[in-house]
């Protein structure tokens, strides 16, 4: 039989447990969320809780700022957070419209992508290249005859 003193120290030492492991949940938690972004993230436990992935982007760099009319034109730039094999659409601003261009490509494996264009739209042309998940900055190049 248990003694009155036996069981407040007890019961003291239970909700004393607790607490510790509450806090300490609320300390990693509180780490965690403070920490840099990673690819996974694991509990206190040792579970996987998500996987964060880079936000999708892609850059675009031409050869050329000054083509003549039906020149080839060549695009190329990096992505990240973009699957390899991923369509590339080239896009030309019209009537301030982003409209397909008739140039495609695949991302490749090291995340890189090229393409050229040929164009007989004088003047400053405005391209892009769009995947489903990004789409890079504006660049111009100006078709002269």
């Amino acid at each position: 039989m248990r003694t009155r003193s036996q069981a407040v120290r007890r019961s003291f030492a239970v909700v004393a447990g607790i607490a510790l492991a509450a806090g300490g949940v609320g300390v990693a938690g509180a780490l965690q969320a403070n920490a840099a972004p990673e690819t996974t993230r694991i509990t206190s436990a040792g579970t996987k809780v998500a996987d964060v992935a880079a936000k999708p982007s892609i850059t675009i760099k031409s050869d050329k700022a000054t083509a003549k009319a039906w020149a080839k034109v060549s695009f190329s730039g990096k992505t990240a957070g973009i699957a390899a094999k991923s369509v590339v659409q080239v896009q030309r601003l019209q009537s301030g419209k982003w409209v397909n261009f008739p140039a495609t490509t695949k991302v490749t494996s090291k995340g890189t992508y090229s393409v050229w264009v040929q164009s007989g739209h004088l003047g400053v042309n405005k391209f892009r290249v769009v995947t489903a998940k990004a789409a890079s900055p504006a660049v111009s190049v100006t078709i002269v005859k």
